[in-house]
């Protein structure tokens, strides 16, 4: 297994002490042993403390970082019930890690992420049957940045192109240990009945199904781009003085396009960006009132934080 990065200053691998990661973080030491001048390395480990193996996952992350001599931070996360009841477990979880990356990266650096092509698989298609547009199936992305914790943060997946048997072969192959995380085994998880009932048919109808799911996906992040330099493009026509939507210019686009660039508008503000099916009947609402007022709620039953889109005469501002 081999990749060639064109890296940064300062990186650093978001570590769990499983196979992925493992396997991540002894590539990237071996590179660095190789071109000392090229990048900095260390490791960030997140304690969720959220099943038994956790203990065993902080020890293998201080052992193995020891044996690489590579730094090592420790985060312990502390994730609220409240949290997991929303979000779910594996969605809490999640948002916590980035939370914790977030606070610990030092400036300008790249948080390394061991997402495989296996992982790549089996997001799209949960996605796919969650009934999610392009975004969400082409969101796992090679290399990609997103504002956490107030600051943006940039993820590089250098492992995205390499399958799950080819990381198991280059770990056994170098003698490599690592904590099998027990959560893969359980069947009541959706994600695990993709990759162990799932893709076990697929691959049996079709040979290099694998290969030929993640072309799919590079073509339908292909089309994302292309969409949202078409989006970002109308959004700044659209724009008014004092961060306000020109409504009158919106209602020249396409229905699909304007829900876009509402859609744009909110993420650039910070704002929550509401369901489709309510986005839709705002926009219906928008053009058919005769009164040149009207909002659409954004915040979510119980939120502390009230955020609305309100349109006065010819123009939409956002309103907290």
């Amino acid at each position: 297994m081999s990749f060639s990065p064109q890296a940064p200053l300062s990186l650093v691998v978001g570590y769990s002490g499983g196979l992925d990661s493992t396997v991540l973080l002894h590539l990237m030491h071996r590179m660095q042993q190789r071109l000392p001048q090229l990048f900095s390395l260390s490791a960030i480990h997140v304690h969720h403390g959220l099943q038994p193996a956790a203990e065993a996952f902080k020890s293998q992350a201080i052992a193995f970082c020891d044996q690489l001599s590579l730094p090592l931070q420790v985060m312990h996360v502390a994730i609220p019930e409240a949290e997991i009841g929303r979000l779910g477990l594996e969605a809490a979880a999640r948002r916590y890690r980035y939370q914790a990356f977030a606070k610990c990266l030092p400036p300008a650096a790249v948080l390394l992420l061991a997402h495989h092509r296996d992982d790549l698989i089996e997001t799209a298609l949960l996605q796919w049957i969650r009934g999610a547009g392009l975004e969400g199936l082409s969101a796992m992305t090679r290399l990609s940045s997103a504002e956490i914790e107030g600051r943006m943060i940039t993820r590089w997946r250098p492992l995205l192109d390499h399958s799950r048997q080819a990381l198991l072969d280059y770990a056994q192959s170098e003698g490599l240990r690592w904590v099998e995380d027990p959560s893969n085994a359980d069947r009541s998880l959706a994600r695990n009945r993709i990759r162990h009932e799932v893709m076990p048919i697929l691959r049996s109808i079709r040979e290099g199904a694998d290969s030929a799911m993640s072309r799919s996906i590079s073509h339908l992040q292909t089309a994302r781009d292309l969409l949202e330099l078409v989006t970002d493009q109308a959004l700044e026509q659209s724009r008014l003085p004092g961060g306000m939507l020109n409504v009158e210019l919106l209602f020249m686009q396409d229905e699909a396009l304007a829900a876009r660039i509402i859609r744009g508008w909110l993420k650039h503000h910070g704002a929550p960006t509401p369901p489709t099916r309510r986005l839709t009947e705002f926009l219906r609402q928008l053009r058919e009132a005769r009164e040149p007022f009207a909002q659409m709620d954004l915040s979510e039953p119980g939120s502390a934080e009230i955020w609305r889109v309100v349109r006065e005469r010819g123009h939409l501002r956002i309103a907290r």
